[in-house]
């Protein structure tokens, strides 16, 4: 008898035997969440199915609570008892569906974010991730190191379903340590999910999460407790900021009585070390719902040039690696949200200049429970020079009116990517371009004012159009009042099916009416003297009123002097003159317009950034070091009248072999079973192009791509610079085998080019002009790659890859993951005899 299939069936009824003589799971013991990730198909239907009876179980007692998550989205959902079996199976499905084509680091995110928002219940706290576990990066190794920190701190516990085929998976050691040091379990199989729950909630499980000492304590006694006798020293300038993004209505008095109410901006004294920024209060006319969550950004900013950069002449690059550290405390000084990220910048050394001038920022989705108070901490360690910067600040929100809702307002500037480093899960963008959020706005008084304040609107679609003007308060006094046209139509064809997108998300669609207007206002051109100003939106609608307050400062040794604008006359604001009846002219506010051309890339820039690709891609087998991996691809058919309808035809898995710049496939698998067990009558479609040869092809100089700059886009957790492809037939590199016939075929499609350092992440491709008779038509081909801890070093590697096609009378769908990738040295040994 096999030892090993004795002990898992042992488990697997010792696990059934816990379902039945576990405790019942009382409804103050807590939440369970469920976070879906990358997976293949049957896996996530698997996972599912198996959750939704999970979730179920778990609500039979009133007040459980259960959420549901998945990759690639900052948004839960929440699961109630009263919810039908057949919808609560359908949201699981949908969702685990969903999340199939994720990237690990997205995955991270909201396996984060779900983590961090079960610590703040009561009772038990289990989170399940489910997915077929795939490769980190060593940034996504550490990301799930400071996870079971916080888990650990907050008894979270985390359970881990990946439901590989044949339950032959193998843990991931990464993911496996959080689950060991959680207290959870990994799981193979999805039947055996419910069993593990039940041993995961006793019943004498505490109800009330515990104030871990070392979270709890105040910042300034956490920096000292980490150096005893040292003299910390702040020499990085840093800011934080948290942006509302969603929130309740209130009941707002007349604007008449709170027209002056507009608060203030304080800059604080150091308190011990720390600098402390007391940001700004906007108006509030009555208090949100404080029961209901606080939804939005916790956002850092930190200037690059502050950082060491360690430089490399043998390769001619420049490195420098800080963490930045983001907490949220309550009013009795505990955190209740952590994030943590480890910033790399690294480049070519004739870069440098370039980078130094740009920002890190650090970026990430949160729900804090009710409305505070709150404080912001944010520190950022400068990991090479033993610098840092520290800083607390309370958290400030506006506040929203009946029908009435607005995101808070940022000031923001275009991203610059060969300057700016981006660490975030979410991206603000506007027509398309991406922008990078000012927590510190400073202008030169010497100079025109280019000051770009972006907002989100949700206003009653159904109500009287919007009324919005900007107010310039100097030093307390209205320097000027400017309107702001709304020129959107709350019902419009062209914004049928649209709306802003964050994060590569579009939603608030109702019908064709777009329940989300992102504004972007722009202030050019002014001169301002010196000093600190806030401009202050006010959003009317009927009787409904809402402020949003956006602080800057203006510096130099220009003389106070009238507002100028360019090609305008002069205006006197001097301090004995009315300046409520003053002639005051600015220039205009463009509403809902950007320059776009002063945002794309220069042709010179898109030619240096694909030359420079092109050189990676070329030499991209030679930098790859000896190791091996498992490949297994799953192919789905359909009917071609129902391409949805995907069923799974077979599988195969292959063990690949890279040495010495060569790669060897040897089959292991075929439909779950060894190769000399399996059937060989059915053949299909398959492909094998990943390490290095469709992208070397791409860039080669015979194949001449044709190219052009299409704009900005996540790829792999990476916001890329994405570039538009087209491939000629006679020149083509995408080789259709068929009936044993080579047939090229020309294509179009999108690379997707992370800026630093000049790599490829995503490839997507499309055939065209096949011959009719041919019996595979439309080809396409999808290819992503991401960072991939081997050894000590990371290296970019193949992940997932998608190729999809037409075969006579049906629709072919080919799936490949990546995964199990581990460093191969050959070695050679000689045994002597005697």
């Amino acid at each position: 008898m096999n030892p090993m299939h004795t002990s898992t069936r042992f488990r697997t009824t010792a696990l059934l035997l816990g379902l039945c003589l576990a405790p019942a799971i009382r409804a103050e013991q807590g939440i369970l969440t469920f976070v879906f990730g990358p997976s293949s198909q049957e896996a996530a239907r698997q996972s599912a199915h198996a959750a939704a009876a999970a979730a179920r179980h778990w609500l039979q007692t009133a007040g459980a609570t259960v959420e549901l998550r998945r990759a690639g989205s900052p948004d839960a959902q929440h699961i109630g008892a009263a919810m039908g079996a057949k919808e609560m199976d359908q949201a699981f499905n949908d969702t685990a569906l969903a999340a199939r084509e994720a990237d690990p680091p997205s995955f991270l995110i909201s396996l984060e974010s779900a983590a961090q928002t079960a610590a703040l219940n009561p009772g038990v706290r289990i989170v399940v991730a489910a997915l077929n576990s795939p490769p980190f990066s060593s940034d996504g190794e550490r990301a799930l190191e400071h996870l079971a920190e916080i888990c650990q701190d907050r008894a979270v516990r985390v359970l881990v379903l990946d439901a590989a085929e044949g339950a032959k998976s193998v843990p991931n050691a990464a993911l496996n340590a959080l689950t060991v040091k959680t207290g959870g379990a990994w799981i193979r199989q999805a039947r055996a999910l419910e069993p593990n729950l039940a041993m995961m909630a006793p019943a004498d499980e505490s109800t009330a999460p515990p104030a871990p000492a070392a979270l709890a304590q105040p910042a300034s006694a956490a920096a000292e407790a980490a150096a005893p006798g040292a003299i910390p020293k702040f020499e990085i300038p840093v800011h934080i900021r948290f942006m509302r993004t969603s929130g309740t209505g209130s009941t707002s008095e007349s604007i008449m009585d709170r027209e002056a109410d507009f608060g203030v901006t304080v800059t604080g004294q150091a308190i011990g070390a720390y600098p402390v920024a007391f940001g700004s209060a906007e108006v509030s006319y009555e208090a949100n719902d404080s029961h209901q969550p606080l939804q939005g950004l916790v956002t850092v900013e930190s200037p690059l040039n502050a950082l060491k950069f360690d430089i490399d002449d043998n390769t001619n690059t420049y490195q420098a690696h800080a963490r930045i550290t983001a907490i949220v405390r309550n009013a009795k000084g505990a955190a209740i949200w952590t994030g943590r990220r480890d910033v790399n910048a690294r480049g070519p050394k004739s870069k440098l200049e370039t980078r130094r001038q740009g920002s890190m920022f650090f970026m990430r989705a949160v729900s804090l429970p009710g409305q505070g108070p709150f404080t912001l901490e944010a520190k950022v360690e400068d990991l090479l020079g033993g610098t840092t910067g520290v800083i607390q600040t309370p958290l400030r929100v506006g506040r929203n009116a009946p029908g009435l809702v607005a995101t808070d307002a940022l000031v923001v500037r275009p991203f610059k990517g060969s300057a700016d480093k981006f660490e975030a899960d979410q991206v603000l963008s506007y027509d398309g371009e991406v922008l990078c959020p000012v927590l510190n706005p400073v202008f030169r008084a010497e100079e025109p004012i280019d000051l770009q304040v972006y907002l989100r609107l949700y206003p009653d679609i159904h109500g009287a159009p919007l009324d919005m003007s900007m107010e310039v308060l100097n030093a307390g006094r209205v320097v000027a009042r400017i309107p702001l046209p709304f020129k959107g139509a709350f019902a419009s064809e062209a914004r049928d099916g649209a709306s802003s997108e964050v994060g590569g998300r579009v939603e608030n669609i109702t019908g064709a009416e777009a329940k989300e207007f992102p504004y972007l206002a722009n202030l050019k051109g002014a001169k301002l003297p010196p000093g600190d100003y806030q401009g202050v939106i006010s959003i009317r609608q009927a009787k409904s009123v809402i402020k949003r307050l956006v602080p800057f400062k203006v510096v130099g040794n220009a003389p106070a002097q009238p507002v100028e604008v360019a090609g305008l006359p002069k205006t006197s604001s001097g301090p004995h003159e009315d300046v409520e009846t003053a002639e005051v002219v600015l220039p205009e506010i463009e509403p809902a317009t950007v320059d776009s051309s002063g945002l794309k890339m220069r042709l010179e820039e898109q030619k240096t950034l694909w030359d420079e690709a092109a050189k990676n891609a070329m030499g991209y087998l030679d930098r790859l070091p000896n190791f091996r991996c498992t490949q297994e691809t799953h192919r789905f058919t359909a009917p071609l009248k129902s391409p949805d309808q995907l069923k799974e035809a077979d599988s195969f898995k292959d063990a690949l072999m890279y040495e010495g710049g060569k790669v060897q496939y040897q089959r292991i698998e075929i439909n779950g079973v060894k190769p000399e067990n399996a059937d060989l009558t059915k053949t299909g479609v398959a492909a094998r192009n990943e390490f290095g040869s469709m992208l070397r092809g791409l860039f080669d100089t015979d194949t001449a791509a044709a190219y052009k700059w299409a704009g900005r886009s996540m790829a792999m957790g990476v916001l890329c610079q994405v570039f538009e492809v087209e491939v000629s037939k006679p020149k083509s590199n995408f080789v259709m085998n068929i009936g044993g016939t080579r047939e090229h075929v020309a294509y179009s499609g999108r690379v997707f080019i992370d800026e630093e350092t000049g790599m490829v992440r995503r490839l997507t491709i499309q055939g065209v002009g096949l011959p009719k008779e041919n019996s595979l038509q439309s080809p396409a081909l999808s290819l992503d790659y991401g960072m991939v801890k081997i050894g000590q070093n990371d290296y970019l590697l193949p992940l997932r890859s998608v190729l999809q096609l037409r075969h006579a009378k049906a629709f072919v769908r080919n799936e490949t993951v990546f995964g199990g990738y581990r460093k191969f040295d050959a070695e050679t040994q000689i045994k002597f005899q005697n």
